[in-house]
């Protein structure tokens, strides 16, 4: 006895608190249930096993005889010739085949739909023409498939196709796929969409005790209908779980997690049963037996709440002062929690007073950090110039003087200044959306003398959206792309359209042409690379191009959804769009300057 007080001494404060207030709430009321209990508990239960069984055997039984009317339906249009002759030529013709194969197809599904009030409507689908056929109670039409047949062509092949129920919303969609006799080739489905409300009123007529939840899954173990009324935590994904632990057998029940689980499979796997019975529904039965309990218990919550408010007065309000420090202090903060206490709560109070130092220390040094890498990297990218254009422009100058003296020679040399002038001073990293179309205009006056008439070149650019700020340099390089893999291998008329437009906080610049455009799988490689991480971007030496002024976007903006977005299609053209944030500029349009 005395070991057993030592173990129970060594034990933390809270586990004390815990084992203390357990045995003497559940101490009484265990001694005088527990004899009630045992004497009745197995009786109750081999007829509560009986009676679901029984009910979930009924409603097995009700459930396949609506099945198996349904399925009566679809046979009847199986060997109903003229309605069988009028799909075939639909489905080989389409909208094209005659109005009396038309008006056969919907006269069959208006009279299905008008003598059965729990069908909403009939859809019919042909796989070879990408049309449905839709028959409601107000009238019939049709119409293209759409992303109708997605959910119904993602199903496992293997399983069958006869009878398929899903769910859609607020409705039950009965599923029959059509072959053809002499290929066996599927060629249409048939898909009847009833209400719900006969199978909720089967489900409602069938429970008889409070707390129990019936579950109908489909043959993907998809919910197709449930009852679940108040039992609470037994929910579809425990229904599942047992249903999934007993599909092997035609019936069956299992008892785990304070709950008994009755199962039965519907037309051959079709539609699964599961019944859940909680324990609780078993101790509702006993309530005669417990009433002798109930002032015990009461006495024993009594005294729960007693001791509850003696130990939560010397042991919970350091703990919930700390809690409510922790929730409301931040990094800034200086707080200095009393350390005086010297078991685990005061142990508590000096980790946190440690952490948050700590913490502020560490916020300091990475703010820091980061910064610096920051400027870096812009700097880094910002100052990566492709020379290949002032080759071409020198070697165009070049050209030029040899043949003849000619003012166009002037008219270069100044554009080619003011290039050099705008690309080479740095000591702005955005500029005015207004300043960057000035430099690019200087840009195309030597491309247009350079390529001639085959270029041409519209800019589409509102007044009220000219003052926004843009990293510098960020038009060229997407021009750029365009001469160098759009127009390769393209004659003449090179069109180039530069439109601008703002949605919500986003400004976007798109770059059209009507160059080759890029591979499927080219493209495909190009997002990629554009959706790496900044500094993955960086490490991998990314610097040029489209790479140079996707990472300055997302480094001034902080990452996606800003960046650029790519659109192409081979023998059309691309479109590149640059998404970043709307900054005003506050109306600054001086040109830069310097002697950089």
């Amino acid at each position: 006895m005395a070991g057993i007080a030592e173990k129970f001494s060594g034990w933390p404060i809270l586990r004390k608190l815990f084992a203390v207030m357990l045995v003497i709430s559940l101490l009484p009321v265990a001694l005088v249930l527990s004899v009630s209990l045992k004497l009745t508990f197995n009786t109750m239960q081999e007829q509560l096993v009986y009676d679901s069984s029984m009910n979930v055997e009924w409603l097995q039984d009700r459930l396949e005889m609506e099945i198996e009317g349904y399925t009566r339906s679809f046979y009847e249009l199986e060997i109903d010739s003229d309605f069988r002759s009028a799909l075939s030529h639909w489905c080989a013709e389409g909208d094209l085949v005659d109005y009396a194969a038309k008006l056969e197809m919907i006269n069959t599904l208006n009279q299905i739909v008008s003598v059965n009030s729990n069908i909403n409507a009939i859809e019919l689908y042909s796989f070879t023409q990408g049309r449905v056929l839709l028959a409601e109670r107000s009238g019939s039409a049709f119409a293209d498939t759409g992303d109708r047949l997605e959910r119904w062509l993602e199903r496992d092949e293997g399983l069958q196709s006869n009878v398929v129920l899903l769910r859609s919303e607020r409705e039950i969609l009965l599923c029959h796929q059509m072959h053809r006799f002499e290929t066996g080739e599927a060629y249409a489905l048939i898909v009847i969409r009833l209400r719900p409300y006969f199978i909720q009123d089967i489900l409602d007529a069938i429970k008889s005790r409070p707390g129990e939840a019936l579950f109908l899954f489909n043959d993907e173990g998809e919910l197709i209908e449930s009852d679940a009324g108040d039992a609470d935590g037994y929910g579809e994904g425990e229904a599942l779980k047992a249903a999934e632990a007993l599909s092997g057998e035609l019936a069956g029940y299992l008892h785990e997690n304070g709950c008994y689980w009755f199962y039965r499979s519907v037309s051959g796997g079709k539609l699964h049963i599961v019944q859940a019975m909680p324990d609780a529904a078993i101790r509702a039965s006993l309530s005669g037996t417990l009433l002798s309990g109930i002032a015990v218990a009461l006495a024993a919550a009594v005294l729960c709440v007693f001791f509850s408010a003696v130990f939560s007065q010397a042991i919970g309000k350091p703990i919930v002062s700390l809690a409510g420090t922790m929730r409301s202090a931040t990094f800034e903060d200086k707080v200095d929690m009393p350390e005086q206490r010297h078991d685990e709560i005061g142990l508590l109070l000096q980790s946190f007073n440690y952490m948050q130092r700590q913490n502020q220390e560490l916020v300091k040094k990475e703010y820091t950090s980061q910064l610096a890498k920051r400027s870096a990297q812009l700097y880094a990218l910002q100052s990566q110039i492709n020379p290949h254009f002032l080759y071409n422009t020198l070697q165009l100058i070049g050209a030029m003087a040899l043949r003849k003296r000619s003012p166009e020679i002037y008219a270069v040399t100044t554009d080619l200044g003011d290039i050099l002038r705008y690309s080479l001073n740095f000591s702005d990293e955005t500029v005015t959306l207004r300043e960057e179309l000035r430099y690019f205009e200087s840009y195309l006056s030597i491309q247009k003398l350079r390529f001639g008439d085959k270029l041409r070149v519209s800019i589409d650019v509102p007044e009220a959206l000219s003052g926004a700020l843009v990293p510098k340099l960020i038009l060229q390089p997407i021009l750029e792309n365009s001469f160098s893999h759009g127009f390769t291998e393209k004659g003449r008329g090179w069109d180039v359209a530069i439109s601008v437009g703002r949605s919500g906080e986003k400004l976007i610049i798109a770059v059209a042409d009507n160059g080759a455009g890029i591979p499927a799988a080219k493209l495909a490689e190009l997002r990629e690379r554009l959706a790496r991480p900044v500094e993955s971007s960086l490490r991998a030496g990314e610097h040029i191009g489209l790479s140079n002024v996707n990472l300055r976007i997302r480094l001034r903006d902080g990452g996606a959804p800003y960046g650029l977005s790519i659109s192409s299609e081979p023998g059309r053209g691309t479109t590149v769009e640059l998404i970043m944030k709307y900054v005003e500029g506050g109306g600054r349009d001086e040109p830069d300057g310097g002697d950089n």
